[in-house]
């Protein structure tokens, strides 16, 4: 039986490299973002766009331990303030 996994249909038996491609930078992008949250200095770590990229699309299968998780969403929080109060002051401006 065939799995499918993010529109990518997997017959048993037969590599796929755009999925193994795919995994492969995941497992990179966790292993940076695990790196950074774990640094003395976390809360002023940036994150770059491909760490943000890569959450918004398979950060439902990515796995981070409790420590990272709530670091990086205090990170990810933080940011959306800052943005939400950047549009506002554009606003009133």
């Amino acid at each position: 039986m065939s799995e499918i996994k993010n529109n990518i249909v997997l017959f048993p038996g037969i590599l796929n490299k755009k999925l193994e491609q795919i995994e492969k930078e995941l497992l990179i992008t966790q292993n940076e973002i695990n790196k950074i949250m774990n640094s003395d200095r976390w809360d002023i770590a940036p994150l770059n766009d491909n760490h943000i990229e890569q959450l918004a699309c398979y950060g439902d299968i990515m796995s981070f331990n409790n420590s990272t998780a709530r670091r990086l969403i205090s990170c990810l929080a933080t940011e959306l303030g800052k943005q939400k109060q950047i549009n506002l002051d554009k606003k009133y401006e």
